[in-house]
C-alpha cells in the first residue's frame, strides 16, 4: 500500500474526525525488556521502534510500547518466540506511570467501525512482511495518521494476548499536562554506556 494513496488519505481524514472522541488515559504500563534496553532513557525514547518500525508505527516515528498488565507485557515481548527461538538472556519488567490526555482508543468498537477495521484486521496483519516489501501496513498508517492528527498515543488490542490491551505512546507528541515516567527509575539497569568493560 502506498503511504500517499487515496485510501490512506481517506483513513487520515477519518482519524482526524476521531479527535472529538479522544480519551484521556491514566494507567500503569509494563515493559518486559532486555537488560540492554531496560534503562530509563531507552524505555522512554521510542527510538528503537522509530528506527526499525513496529506494528503501530512506521520507521521514522518514535513510539513507546507498553502493556496495561504484566502478563500481556511478557507475551507481547516474546511475540517472535516461535520464529526466532527462545532467548535465555535476562530481562527486566519495568513499570511506566502514564498520563495521556489525547488518545485514540482502538479498543472501542465504534472507533474501529468508523475507521473500517475489525480487531482481526489489526492484530493479524503481517506488518513486518509488508514493511519488508517496502510498503506501509495499515496499522502503521493508523499510527502515523494519529500522530499527524495530534493524538499522543493509541490504546490498542494486544496481538499476542487477546484479553490484553497495549498503549502506544508517541513521545514527541506529548503536550503540556501529559507525561510518561519510569517507575522506580533509580532501580533500573544503567545505560550500556555505563556498564563495566567486558560486561556481557
Amino acid at each position: 500500500m502506498s503511504s500517499k494513496s487515496e485510501e490512506v488519505q481517506w483513513l487520515f481524514d477519518r482519524i482526524a474526525a476521531c479527535k472529538q472522541r479522544e480519551i484521556a488515559l491514566r494507567a500503569t504500563g509494563f515493559r518486559f525488556a532486555d537488560t540492554r534496553y531496560a534503562n530509563e532513557s531507552d524505555l522512554l525514547s521510542g527510538e528503537g521502534a522509530g528506527t526499525y518500525g513496529a506494528r503501530w508505527n512506521p520507521p521514522g516515528l518514535n513510539a513507546v510500547y507498553a502493556a496495561l498488565d504484566p502478563v500481556t507485557a511478557v507475551k507481547e515481548s516474546y511475540q517472535n518466540f516461535h520464529e526466532f527461538g527462545f532467548s535465555p538472556k535476562p530481562r527486566v519488567m519495568a513499570g511506566l506511570a502514564i498520563l495521556l490526555r489525547h488518545v485514540l482508543d482502538l479498543t472501542d468498537l465504534r472507533i474501529r467501525r468508523f475507521l473500517g477495521f475489525t480487531v482481526a484486521d489489526l492484530v493479524e496483519e503481517d506488518w513486518s512482511g509488508i514493511q519488508q516489501a517496502g510498503e506501509e501496513s495499515w496499522t502503521q498508517a493508523i499510527g502515523r495518521g494519529a500522530a499527524i492528527a495530534g493524538f499522543e498515543g493509541l490504546l490498542v488490542p494486544a496481538a499476542k494476548h487477546p484479553p490484553g490491551r497495549n498503549v502506544v505512546i508517541f513521545p514527541q507528541k506529548l503536550r503540556v499536562g501529559s507525561a510518561v515516567e519510569a517507575i522506580a527509575a533509580e532501580d533500573l539497569p544503567p545505560h550500556p554506556s555505563r556498564w563495566r568493560s567486558g560486561h556481557a
